[in-house]
């Protein structure tokens, strides 16, 4: 086991004490953090593994709390282990937009992302947010 896998199942035994939990890879992420879906019963969350060494929680936290501020449909933040750069979220389930998308659903579906990305554009505060600037933008690039 590596040594990542026994941090988190070390703090998921802690957070689940009856062990009865069940852990799988839900995605990937352009960069150090990895995310898993946890299912306890009937329960379903997400778990974000930032190794602290590599990734810092505090933005992905402050972006969060931006985005709910202006209702925006973003996961949230029910246990967080900074120290361990662990953080337990809610899981908005397994469909997708792109899964979704059919000629009967389009309308509504790009309707809702609109909605959302004008939401976010008119009311998220934005203050102390990097500027998308062209070097930023350069070094997001660079991921792919």
């Amino acid at each position: 086991m590596s040594t990542r896998s026994h941090i988190i199942n070390n703090w998921l035994d802690t957070l689940f004490p009856d062990k009865d939990y069940h852990l799988e890879s839900a995605s990937e992420d352009a960069s150090f953090r990895s995310y898993y879906r946890v299912t306890h019963g009937d329960e379903s969350y997400i778990l974000m593994d930032a190794p602290p060494e590599h990734e810092d929680c505090g933005p992905f936290i402050d972006v969060t709390r931006r985005l709910h501020d202006c209702h925006i449909n973003a996961p949230l933040i029910l246990e967080q282990n900074l120290a361990q750069g662990l953080l337990l979220l809610s899981d908005l389930g397994h469909n997708q937009y792109l899964a979704e998308l059919t000629t009967d659903s389009s309308d509504e579906l790009y309707k809702r992302a609109i909605d959302s990305l004008v939401r976010m554009q008119l009311q998220a505060d934005n203050v102390g947010l990097p500027a998308f600037d062209e070097t930023l933008f350069q070094q997001e690039m660079n991921l792919f």
